[in-house]
């Protein structure tokens, strides 16, 4: 089977983002459903595609890509009536099964962080595939593959450590780095000031592991340095708790090493 036709369930970020890249490579995008309109044209005029706002309406076609909110998944998926339709989710955390009502079902994960606004590389992006059927399974790497250049196998377990490692790797690096903006702006110092050291530290692991690049006061059980950071912190409880916790985190693990 070639997936040519594909239907989108959902218009937020991560389906407007993929959506546009798979139409880019010549899959046709037949419509677009949300439960409210005016998300459901917005992203229908981009794609020049109808859109629907009942899942009683939807069209037949090679696919359905499920990208809504993982806590509606279930209750989006009930309202499809034909289970022989095709179908796959974009979820990092959500497990497989939860479509097994479904002939043909599957997972089809970019591991990439969205934003409407900001564009993304498809190509560089690890899309995460899994389904129980072989033939399924080839079906979507040939999908994948029009538009990404790392293509991976993983299970349903593997993907929910997957994208906890991604949340420390990108959501949780992007607020200290807003904890770090904020400190600079109390002091009346531009944040550009870091960029330089945080694109070196990115860059550094480019060729290396994280853990054998770690540097700073902690690394070094720079204690008088690490007490001055706390009392510079006086005053401001949670912070001091989240620099006391990972500096404690690197501490043992170096000793562990």
């Amino acid at each position: 089977m070639k997936i040519k036709n594909i239907t989108f369930i959902g218009s937020g970020n991560v389906a407007t983002h993929l959506s546009l890249s798979l139409q880019d490579k010549g899959i046709n995008i037949v419509e677009v459903f949300s439960k409210t309109t005016k998300s459901a044209v917005l992203l229908s005029e981009k794609l020049k595609c109808n859109y629907i706002t009942d899942l009683n309406n939807l069209s037949s076609t090679d696919l359905l890509i499920v990208s809504v909110k993982d806590d509606v998944i279930s209750e989006v998926i009930s309202k499809i009536k034909d289970k022989n339709m095709n179908i796959v989710h974009t979820s990092g955390c959500v497990d497989l099964d939860v479509l097994k009502d479904f002939s043909n079902y599957g997972v089809f994960y970019p591991l990439q962080s969205f934003n409407k606004e900001v564009e993304v590389d498809f190509s560089i992006t690890p899309i995460c595939i899994e389904s129980k059927s072989s033939e399924f399974s080839d079906n979507l790497k040939e999908l994948a593959s029009k538009i990404s250049d790392s293509i991976n196998f993983i299970n349903s377990e593997q993907r929910k450590q997957l994208h906890i490692a991604a949340v420390f790797a990108c959501n949780f690096t992007n607020h200290i780095l807003s904890i770090s903006e904020s400190i600079l702006k109390k002091s009346d110092l531009d944040f550009n000031l870091l960029k330089p050291l945080i694109e070196h530290t990115f860059n550094k692991i480019k060729d290396s592991s994280p853990s054998e690049v770690q540097t700073g006061p902690a690394k070094r059980e720079d204690y008088n340095t690490i007490e001055k950071h706390l009392n510079l912190l006086e005053g401001k409880s949670d912070l001091q708790i989240i620099y006391s916790k990972i500096t404690n985190h690197i501490i043992n693990n170096h000793l562990d090493e």
